[in-house]
C-alpha cells in the first residue's frame, strides 16, 4: 500500500468529539475543583476558576482560531496524526512562552506544563498495537485505541471517509 495523506481542519466548537474529549479533559478536574470551592464556601476563588476559564478558551479561539488543523497519514505500518505546520508553530510558540514564564515564576507545575504542551504535535499508532475500534460515522470520525494513553481520533472529510474506513478494516483484519 502506498501512503494515503490528507490534511483537515475541525472546528474545536461544532465537533462533537472535540467537544466530548475536551469536556472530560477540562470539565472534570474543574468540575471538582468547583466542587471542593463551594464546599469550602471560597466564591471567590469559584470567581477567579470561572474567569480564568473564559479568559483561557478565548485564549485558545484566539491563537488557534477555532479550529484543530492536523494531517494523517496512513501507511504499511501504521497511521500518523500530526499537527499542521502552522498551528504547530503556534503550539510551540505558546508552550515555549509557558515553560519560559514558569521558569521565571520559579514555578515548576507551569514549566512541566509547558513543555508538556509542546510535546505532542505528531503521534503514531501502529496497526498491530490497535486493540479497539470505534467508527462515529455522522461525525466522520474513527476512534483508534491500543491501550492506556493510545489512542488517535481520526477525522475525515466528506469524500475520503469511506476509503480511510475500508483501509482501516484492511489493515485490521475486521
Amino acid at each position: 500500500m502506498d501512503e494515503f495523506n490528507w490534511s483537515i481542519c475541525i472546528p474545536l466548537l461544532k465537533n462533537r468529539v472535540i467537544r466530548n474529549q475536551l469536556s472530560l479533559a477540562i470539565g472534570i478536574p474543574f468540575g471538582i475543583l468547583c466542587i471542593v470551592l463551594l464546599v469550602v464556601q471560597a466564591y471567590s476563588g469559584l470567581a477567579m476558576v470561572g474567569v480564568a476559564l473564559v479568559l483561557g478558551f478565548l485564549l485558545v479561539l484566539l491563537i488557534f482560531r477555532g479550529t484543530y488543523d492536523v494531517e494523517f497519514t496512513l501507511d504499511d505500518k501504521g497511521i500518523t496524526c500530526e499537527t499542521q505546520s502552522r498551528q504547530k508553530k503556534r503550539v510551540r510558540r505558546m508552550a515555549t512562552a509557558t515553560t519560559v514564564m514558569g521558569v521565571f515564576a520559579g514555578n515548576p507545575t507551569t514549566v512541566a506544563a509547558g513543555l508538556m504542551a509542546g510535546a505532542r504535535t505528531k503521534y503514531r499508532l501502529l496497526w498491530k498495537r490497535i486493540r479497539k475500534v470505534k467508527y462515529l460515522d455522522r461525525q466522520r470520525a474513527i476512534m483508534l485505541s491500543a491501550g492506556f494513553g493510545e489512542s488517535i481520533a481520526v477525522f475525515c472529510t466528506e469524500k475520503n471517509y469511506k476509503q480511510v474506513v475500508a483501509v482501516i478494516c484492511r489493515k485490521l483484519g475486521t
